[in-house]
């Protein structure tokens, strides 16, 4: 699975327009909107991940760690617009390999890239914020996003003019 996810990674790096946006923390939250939206479709997210609410949202600590270790693929310690500290992914500039996923994946992440391609950071948190998982759990747990997928629909069912 983490060439899966590496692969997943590797497709947002290379397909979101706003290169410089892609923070550990901005790519971290695209992969959990991926996974949540392929929950709700498929009954089954696109990693294998174990998401945790922490303070600061949906949060997993192996996806920087992949990205790390893969070979194409940089992380960069550098400054946001504030002057706080981010860590910058990008693909490497040697980086022209095969990107290596499911016509499926492909839809899901285009599905994100292009529900956050024009949202500033605040904005993007706040849609992450408001997803089923993020709403009806308390801070410190762990989501099981297909399980919640099967209540959101249920609900999604009987109010059919809510989202």
């Amino acid at each position: 699975m983490k060439t899966v996810t590496s692969n997943l990674i590797k497709y947002i790096l290379k397909n979101y327009p706003h290169k410089s946006e892609l923070s550990a923390s901005r790519l971290t939250k695209m992969l959990y909107l991926a996974d949540w939206k392929s929950a709700i479709e498929n009954s089954n997210q696109l990693t294998n991940a174990t998401w945790h609410f922490n303070h600061y949202g949906p949060y997993v600590d192996d996806f920087l760690k992949i990205a790390k270790d893969d070979k194409d693929i940089e992380v960069k310690s550098t400054q946001t617009i504030f002057g706080g500290k981010k860590q910058q992914v990008e693909l490497a500039e040697s980086f022209n390999g095969n990107i290596e996923i499911t016509e499926n994946q492909k839809t899901i992440l285009n599905f994100v890239i292009g529900a956050t391609k024009d949202k500033n950071y605040e904005d993007f948190i706040k849609l992450v914020y408001s997803t089923y998982p993020v709403v009806s759990s308390s801070k410190y747990s762990d989501f099981d996003l297909v399980a919640m997928a099967n209540e959101y629909k249920k609900i999604a069912v009987k109010s059919p003019n809510k989202t």
